[in-house]
């Protein structure tokens, strides 16, 4: 199953959070805005952007739900990477194959090729199966060397029919779905076409038509200076998220305010929407496969956290003003892509955005006093859901 959601916004929080605070590591439409934010003059900035108020959006007399514990010398892990020549070539390899060929062939499928099909995956014991249009490069291995096997061979129009045993800790090791770890799954697969791949030749006529550079050396050292910065922001972003887990664990929360609440699910379900085309709640649920109960804790968790976040900016006097919203929103549009401010915050959820930023002064100031321990491993490990949502968005870069 390679069709998977991602967490509310979970790529682009991080990314948010990394454009207000800058790098401190040295090693949906719009949802129901807060009342006082709905009284906003209806003028609009320079930039296109309605006027805004940003303290509006905190929540007032946070104190009154949430007893804060101890937030200084929150201890916490934060994971750093070498970028070693093999990550470079790593990285060059995806590149090249980005820029490959594919060529429909009328042969027999064979390692290097891409093979596209129609899967069906049954879990055996199971009367639920799952059906999707899908490709496979055949010697990555997704879902295991036996499966690419299986394909091999194959061509356009065969239906072929084959079981795989997976391990319990496949689904740490390939990208299937989590539920088929440590089951028998049931394919059914139906060729569609088979294509040969054509990889351009890695060298300096290469690098000059398709990179900023002239020669294999120059965009190596690009690369690995690019490769260093990624990564120091993958790591600042996951130490951030680890401190608001760290500080929740220190408060006491006796209530949850009722507007709080209803503003944070409308959020979440508006957030959901930005990645599944739904129509009515009780669908886009389905699509997710989610419970209500699910879902209800998720806006719980949120709203703990915005609870959290009003009070740290309460107590440490911490002020957004429209210019900081504004130029916010510009920094993330350029970086984003976007022509104009507005046509960025169209696209997002104004509320989520507010409280982006104001999360990121808090947590800067959780980082700068936090107990950080510093621990290397060999590569970021991924999940599922965001290896694929990495891939999609640099296949649209290249577009």
């Amino acid at each position: 199953m390679k069709r998977k959601f991602l967490p509310v916004l979970t790529g682009l929080a991080a990314a948010l959070m990394l454009t207000a605070c800058g790098n401190n590591n040295s090693t949906d439409t719009e949802t129901e805005a807060p009342a006082a934010a709905e009284a906003e003059s209806e003028t609009e900035t320079e930039e296109g952007l309605e006027a805004i108020t940003p303290s509006d959006y905190l929540v007032e007399n946070a104190a009154d739900y949430i007893t804060l514990g101890d937030l200084e010398g929150l201890e916490v892990i934060q994971y750093t990477n070498e970028i070693t020549d093999e990550t470079v070539q790593e990285e060059i390899d995806y590149e090249l194959e980005m820029y490959s060929e594919e060529t429909d062939v009328d042969r027999a499928a064979e390692s290097g090729d891409v093979i596209y099909l129609t899967l069906v995956s049954t879990i055996e014991g199971s009367d639920e199966s799952y059906s999707e249009d899908t490709y496979f490069y055949l010697g990555d291995a997704e879902y295991g060397e036996e499966f690419d096997e299986a394909l091999i061979g194959a061509s356009a129009a065969d239906e072929l029919s084959f079981s795989i045993t997976f391990s319990e800790d496949a689904a740490d090791e390939l990208l299937i779905d989590e539920t088929w770890a440590g089951q028998t799954v049931n394919f059914e697969a139906t060729i569609d076409s088979v294509c040969e791949l054509s990889v351009p030749e890695y060298n300096d006529e290469f690098v000059a038509e398709y990179t900023d550079y002239s020669t294999t050396e120059e965009y190596e050292e690009a690369l690995k200076a690019q490769l260093e910065e990624e990564y120091e922001e993958y790591s600042y972003a996951d130490v951030l998220e680890s401190l608001i887990t760290a500080a929740l664990d220190e408060c006491e929360i006796s209530e949850i305010p009722e507007d709080l609440y209803n503003s944070c699910y409308e959020e979440t379900i508006e957030s959901y929407s930005l990645f599944v085309d739904a129509d009515d709640e009780e669908e886009l649920l389905e699509e997710l496969d989610m419970t209500q109960e699910d879902l209800d804790t998720e806006v719980e968790d949120l709203a703990a956290r915005r609870l959290l976040i009003s009070c740290i900016c309460e107590d440490n006097d911490i002020e957004v003003t429209e210019d900081d919203y504004v130029s916010y929103v510009e920094e993330n549009a350029e970086y984003y892509g976007y022509d104009s401010a507005a046509d960025f915050e169209a696209d997002m959820i104004r509320s989520y955005l507010v409280w982006s930023l104001y999360e990121s002064r808090a947590t800067e100031i959780l980082y700068n006093t936090a107990s950080i321990t510093t621990e290397s491993y060999d590569e970021i490990i991924l999940t599922d859901e965001e290896a694929e949502y990495l891939d999609e968005d640099q296949e649209e870069d290249q577009e």
